[in-house]
């Protein structure tokens, strides 16, 4: 949509103001006002806007800012708020913020149905609100500057330096730093993607134990092992007497060579469990858009992952970073006000670890599968086998399900 961008402080750099309005304007082509406000305290704020104008709209006048606020976003009940029909809707808002505190403007931003990043003049400071729509802060001194994109004010930036962008759902005093999330819907059902194996089945009980409402979410994907995963996801969920629904993905034409879903040689002993030999293409990416599909449809705004910081070793799915990355989109890929965050119990653990913390809560690891081939019994050779063998007997356990290796 728009571009909101400019700066408060007690000295601010006009000609920076300047480059990034320039910048900003890949956002919108229309407008480009600029307004200086005097603040309490010897504060400037400089508020600037550049307009994307809707297809469906003649270009209209008089444009941001209104009343010291700028916005981004769109405001669709606006006429309900009391907009006069076809005005530009950010025009409301100087009728709907109530800008004497920051709880002020968290409260009273409640009553506006749609988008919106907004930087608001008050008395003594100014007021960033956002959703989902994003905004970007880079500080020099005791002056803060802003604007829409980080690109705009990367060109800022010494080495190394990165602009930081204002949390989805936050309001921020950019004087002081005092931070207040919005309000958003939140429950305690978790969806928990469950293979049947050690991991995930101990994050599984590990939920369960805190409190949450779980289900247990298994996809069906055509690997060797699915029969057995299945059935095990399925007893798990019968131990727990929680809800199981299983998902079926067609990998078809992204089995690539993976070894887990062609006839392709699986790799036995400490070389499974060190090298990611079993690599199913995007498979952690690809289950991840669906399950917080699920989530979503299904009001669930938990979503759990078995990943442990064991297996990042050899599968970069399964690295800490994968899962910060992938967290930080879920607020722009649910609806507005809406929320799925994931956790992983687990993802600071290694595999003995995890059996640990798994015996103390009482897992019943004799239900689970870990075995990447098919069969009645756990082969004892395949990377997995040998893993949860080895974090049983460092834990002076005898796994249940492999009496010895064969490897």
């Amino acid at each position: 949509m728009c571009s909101i961008f400019g700066a408060i402080g007690l000295s601010i750099d006009e000609d920076m103001v300047g480059r990034i309005s320039t910048r900003a304007k890949d956002r919108g082509r229309d407008g480009g006002l600029v307004q200086r406000f005097e603040l309490q305290g010897g504060y400037t704020l400089v508020l600037g806007n550049w307009r994307a104008t809707p297809t469906t709209e003649l270009e209209v006048s008089p444009l941001q800012p209104y009343e010291g606020i700028v916005h981004n976003g769109i405001i669709a009940n606006d006429v309900e708020l009391g907009n006069l029909d076809g005005s530009v809707d950010s025009m409301i808002l100087p009728q709907v913020i109530d800008r004497s505190s920051l709880e002020a403007v968290v409260d009273s931003v409640q009553k506006i149905q749609g988008s919106y990043a907004m930087v608001i003049r008050a008395e003594a400071t100014a007021f960033a609100v956002v959703n989902y729509k994003p905004l970007y802060l880079l500080k020099r001194g005791e002056t803060i500057y802003f604007s829409s994109m980080e690109r705009h004010l990367s060109s800022e930036c010494s080495f190394g330096e990165r602009p930081g962008r204002v949390a989805p759902y936050t309001a921020v005093d950019l004087r002081s730093g005092e931070t207040k999330p919005l309000p958003r819907r939140e429950n305690n059902k978790a969806l928990v993607i469950c293979s049947g194996g050690l991991d995930s089945t101990t994050v599984a009980y590990s939920l369960h134990e805190q409190g949450y409402d779980i289900s247990l979410l298994y996809f069906m994907y055509g690997c060797q092992a699915e029969t057995q995963e299945l059935e095990t996801v399925r007893r798990i969920g019968q131990h727990l007497a929680v809800p199981v629904i299983s998902q079926a993905i067609d990998y078809t034409s992204l089995r690539g060579e993976s070894p887990l879903l062609t006839d392709r040689q699986i790799a036995d002993g400490i070389t499974g469990a060190e090298f990611a030999s079993e690599w199913v293409p995007a498979r952690n990416l690809v289950m991840l858009a669906y399950a917080t599909a699920y989530a979503e449809a299904n009001n669930f705004t938990t979503l759990a992952l078995g990943n442990n910081l064991e297996e990042s070793g050899s599968y970069p799915d399964n690295e800490e970073e994968f899962t910060t990355l992938f967290a930080s989109v879920l607020d722009y890929a649910v609806a507005a006000g809406g929320r799925v965050k994931i956790v992983t119990p687990v993802g600071n653990l290694m595999k003995h670890e995890i059996v640990s913390l798994g015996h103390r809560l009482g897992v019943p690891y004799e239900l689970t599968w870990s075995c990447y081939r098919g069969g009645e019994f756990h082969c004892g050779r395949c990377g997995p086998c040998f893993m949860r063998y080895t974090a049983f007997q460092r834990n002076n356990l005898q796994d249940p399900t492999i009496r010895e290796l064969v490897v």
